[in-house]
């Protein structure tokens, strides 16, 4: 249960890349964002936790400590940047000595660095914290800091974040549980403001989300990086993973009834015959959950298949039988548009290039052209309106397909 000690959990086996903690750095009543272990991975001191004796402190002290690379990244970094102003200063080697991260806030962090760095941040958190939260009471907690990250970065840059979660979707399998599990609470997020859902409704969305595939989070990793033939208890977990999810998240702490009924629930399609108001709360909010998680699949690679087409995708998760979008289509379809940013296409000039941002209707996307008609190289990414004809999209076209690594910041630069 969230809150035990974490020194029962004495037997757990942990598969994380350790790297040594320096032991200056940990203080009577000063908690660390990040959990302390010994050489064999076994967690010692959970995150947010503070050693309140004096006793505690000299225990974990007189062995070497450890913490997961991912998890500690942004507090090292910081340290380090602190430690930086303080020998620019000219500062004594005993200040520096007892030298602590600057605090940042989200703004603080948005601005210091790139977007592509910021979502790989939250990525590696939630890969963190999903990895065994029975065992780390400060594992909620973080969750819900990383939900407040996600929607932070979906309200101001909505564009930027599908990008960057589309085009990685597209070229690698690397972390893909929680490359996946991000880019459907932003779109989720995004897509439950446009149906003018509540604050909580939305909140609890956006966490269920993050934290849907809790107990397959490594097989789901396995299965998209490799050509693995699924076993029977592979489909066992697979099949209840919805259940048991909602069930270890509750054990872990997690209070909110609806966060936990959406998680359980963001498979069920027994009631997709029902009209989107006649399904309770949690039904309405599973049900968006399940075509997001179905449709952003679609357009990622694995290891035996390559990214569905945007409009295939589209036209599986967003139609109905009679060719037109339901509620919840037309919904996903304005959020996300036919070509989503991030994906590539070919325009009616016979460019092709990478969708930069969505455009004033569903299939009339901003597009940053990267290869002329003739094949060749754009020196620099152009910015084409397909609402002109001259630029209209022609087809969508595999990540594979457009030899050239497109330049990120630039063609946000020019989308914005």
């Amino acid at each position: 249960m969230r809150g035990a000690d974490p020194r029962s959990h004495a037997t757990r086996t942990f598969h994380v890349n350790l790297i040594p903690f320096s032991k200056q750095y940990l203080r009577l009543h000063e908690a660390l964002p990040f959990g302390l272990r010994n050489a064999d991975g076994r967690l010692l001191l959970a995150a947010g936790q503070r050693v309140d004796s004096s006793a505690r402190l000299d225990e974990l002290l007189r062995e070497p400590l450890f913490a997961d690379e991912a998890e500690s990244s942004d507090w090292r970094r910081r340290l380090a940047a602190t430690v930086d102003a303080m020998i620019r200063r000219n500062s004594s080697l005993k200040v520096i000595a007892e030298a602590r991260p600057d605090k940042v806030d989200a703004q603080t962090s948005e601005a210091e660095h790139a977007l592509g760095e910021q979502i790989t941040a939250v990525v590696m958190g939630l890969d963190a914290a999903l990895r065994d939260p029975l065992a780390d009471p400060g594992a909620v907690d973080r969750l819900m800091q990383l939900r407040l990250r996600a929607h932070g970065l979906r309200q101001r840059r909505f564009d930027d974040v599908v990008y960057h979660g589309i085009y990685a979707a597209g070229q690698s399998t690397e972390r893909y549980s929680s490359r996946h599990a991000l880019l459907c609470a932003v779109v989720s997020g995004e897509a439950a403001g446009l149906l003018g859902w509540s604050e909580p409704t939305t909140t609890a969305l956006e966490q269920a989300a993050l934290t849907m595939n809790v107990t397959m989070r490594r097989l789901q990793d396995l299965l998209a990086a490799t050509e693995t033939e699924i076993t029977p208890d592979m489909r066992r977990q697979i099949d209840g993973h919805a259940a048991d999810g909602a069930r270890l998240l509750a054990e872990a702490g997690v209070t909110d009834t609806l966060w936990l009924d959406i998680v359980r629930r963001h498979h069920d399609d027994s009631q997709r015959a029902w009209a989107l108001a006649a399904l309770d709360e949690a039904g309405r909010a599973a049900r968006l959950l399940r075509r997001v998680d179905i449709f952003t699949a679609k357009l990622s690679r694995r290891a035996a298949r390559t990214p569905m087409s945007p409009v295939q995708a589209a036209r599986e998760a967003c139609l109905g039988a009679d060719g037109r979008p339901d509620e919840i289509g037309g919904v996903l379809l304005k959020a996300m548009g036919m070509y989503p940013p991030g994906s590539f296409v070919e325009l009616a000039s016979g460019e092709r290039g990478i969708v930069a941002a969505r455009g004033v209707r569903a299939n009339q996307p901003l597009v940053a052209a990267l290869v002329s008609a003739s094949g060749s190289v754009l020196g620099e990414p152009l910015l084409r309106d397909t609402a002109e004809a001259r630029h209209a999209v022609r087809s969508a076209v595999p990540p594979h397909s457009v030899r050239v690594v497109p330049p990120h910041d630039r063609v946000l630069a020019l989308a914005a």
